[in-house]
């Protein structure tokens, strides 16, 4: 009978990775027996991040570095010379639009009420403002009495620019004001002979507050009020004061808006 081979008492090395020698049944070494492996600590590597975006959205007054006279590297903002670039009072890319159509005038002359025909255009920039011109003749002659006593018949027309500008806009509703400047001209027509034998020009204002109503794309309806104002020259019909007077406008505007 054979005696069974000694047990091996040296530890078998662990640094070398790899399978295990082929041998009989080793024992386990004790904690003192092995040496531990000491590593030098080395620098420690710094990962940098990958998003790059900032942590924060600037401000309009922070730069993206400090300019001279900056404190506390905050920017301060150029600053703008009075007559620097700035906005438009009707932008580029405002919408344009025009029209056209008749108007109906009642007004007064010295308290007697009369009736003006007339036509209106313009040009509308943006829905806000518009330019353009118009005109009204008197078609239902007036009895005036002139600086001799004598009866005649006055009529009258004029014609001018206008300027409308928009204060309230809601939906099809429109809230505005306006003003005609323009001049004329007055004449005292004597019936049995059938021509002007009196006639003076003047300067014709006439401010308005107006209200105006989307019936259609191309179909809007105006009512509007004012006062007109005029100034003759010295002539024998009817004084300043009885060629100026109240108006009430019924008007309408056919176009592209």
């Amino acid at each position: 009978m054979s005696s069974s081979p000694p047990l091996q008492t040296t530890a078998p090395s662990v640094s070398a990775p790899g399978p295990a020698p082929a041998g009989p049944l080793v024992s386990p070494p004790s904690p003192s027996a092995v040496t531990p492996m000491v590593t030098t600590p080395g620098p420690a590597t710094v990962v940098p991040p990958t998003d790059t975006a900032p942590a924060y959205a600037p401000t309009s007054l922070q730069v993206a570095g400090p300019s001279a006279g900056d404190r506390y590297g905050v920017g301060v903002p150029a600053r703008r010379g009075s007559w620097g670039e700035g906005s438009t009072l009707v932008r580029r890319d405002a919408r344009v639009g025009v029209y056209i159509g008749p108007t109906f005038k009642l007004t007064g002359f010295g308290g007697a009420p009369g009736l003006l025909l007339g036509a209106d255009f313009g040009v509308l920039l943006g829905e806000r403002f518009a330019i353009g011109a118009a005109g009204s003749a008197l078609v239902t002659p007036l009895a005036v009495h002139r600086s001799d006593g004598r009866t005649l018949n006055m009529r009258t027309q004029h014609a001018g620019v206008t300027l409308r500008v928009a204060l309230v806009r809601v939906k099809f509703f429109t809230l505005g004001i306006g003003a005609l400047i323009g001049g004329g001209r007055a004449c005292l027509n004597d019936e049995r002979l059938d021509r002007c034998v009196n006639r003076a020009a003047m300067f014709v204002a006439e401010p308005e507050l107006g209200l105006t109503f989307a019936v259609t794309r191309v179909l809007r309806l105006v009512l509007s009020g004012g006062y007109r104002v005029a100034v003759a020259q010295a002539w024998s019909g009817p004084s300043d004061r009885q060629l100026g007077g109240l108006t009430g406008t019924l008007g309408f505007q056919l176009g592209k808006f």
